[in-house]
């Protein structure tokens, strides 16, 4: 899967998740533009991520899941060691 490929993916999930249009989603999209992005969504979101993908995704990639971008990235290196 290419980056284009999981942004993509990745947009339906968030926009799934967080009840925004997939247009509204975009690489600086965080917590601090999305109000639904609190704790628990964020649990919600790295479960979707688990299953979606077939990853593992650890603790410590989890916390430094800030943006969409950050997300992307971090799940890019999970699929493609």
């Amino acid at each position: 899967m290419d980056r284009e490929q999981l942004d993509a993916a990745l947009r339906k999930i968030f926009s799934d998740l967080f009840d925004k249009t997939e247009e509204d989603i975009h690489y600086q999209t965080s917590p601090d533009d999305v109000p639904e992005w609190d704790s628990l969504a964020h649990v919600k979101l790295v479960n979707s991520l688990e299953e979606g993908f077939g990853v593992v995704i650890p603790p410590e990639d989890q916390i430094d899941m800030l943006t969409f971008e950050l997300v992307g990235d971090i799940l890019m290196a999970r699929l493609n060691p």
